[in-house]
């Protein structure tokens, strides 16, 4: 299965300008027609949302072209953590008063190293962890993880929020969902997605977001 070659590769914003902002960081797979949905979902709640291209306008529902995909990332985060960056500085000054991430895998990794930083307000990462042991995070981080998961070479999730708490940090919360392996949420991979864990995650998902960031409640 070939890789997919899109010339879309600007960054897809839904909601009104001023919302607290969320940038949804997608998978290994590319930005898929479900990132866009689950961004407009979270639109639809009262965030300013951008789902920005992290591959370059390339995506792929197969494994083995994936992980090319990732490897090219992984080899510059710096690039990665630019786009997020320039992402986030285009809301605020907009008006967004707040700013959370949302990654999926690749995109979690993103996320939680690029918290590191201190310049967002919250994090959920689902099934995905930073490459470093010691990330410094000091943000809220929802993780929401499948049922079973491997870490290796990376930090656990319940690794992670053992070591912050005992630096004095408690805000990491940990979500398992039963039966649901990695890529739960990814619709477009038939043999991962979990229409059930999605529907919980989302549930918690927003709950956090609104905890965090304060967006407004749809009537």
């Amino acid at each position: 299965m070939a890789i997919e070659q899109t010339d879309d590769t600007a960054t897809h914003w839904h909601g009104t300008e001023g919302d607290p902002v969320v940038v949804v960081l997608h998978d290994w797979n590319g930005r898929l027609p479900w990132a866009d949905d689950f961004g407009a979902r979270l639109a639809a709640e009262g965030f300013r949302v951008a789902v920005p291209d992290l591959t370059g306008g390339r995506s792929s529902i197969a494994d083995a072209d994936a992980r090319v995909l990732l490897k090219e990332r992984t080899a510059d985060l710096e690039g990665a953590h630019r786009i997020v960056s320039e992402t986030i500085g285009e809301a605020r000054a907009l008006g967004s008063p707040a700013a959370a991430l949302v990654g999926f895998s690749m995109g979690s990794m993103i996320a939680l190293e690029y918290a590191s930083q201190g310049s967002v307000d919250a994090v959920v990462a689902y099934y995905g962890s930073a490459r470093d042991g010691r990330v410094p995070l000091r943000v809220p981080v929802l993780f929401q993880l499948a049922e079973r998961d491997s870490w290796r070479g990376k930090e656990s999730p319940a690794a992670m929020q053992e070591r912050l708490a005992g630096e004095g940090f408690d805000e990491v919360e940990i979500r398992h969902y039963a039966g649901a392996v990695h890529g739960f949420q990814n619709e477009q991979v038939a043999d991962k997605y979990r229409a059930d864990a999605s529907a919980a995650a989302w549930e918690t998902t927003l709950a956090f977001l609104r905890a965090q960031l304060g967006g407004a409640v749809p009537s």
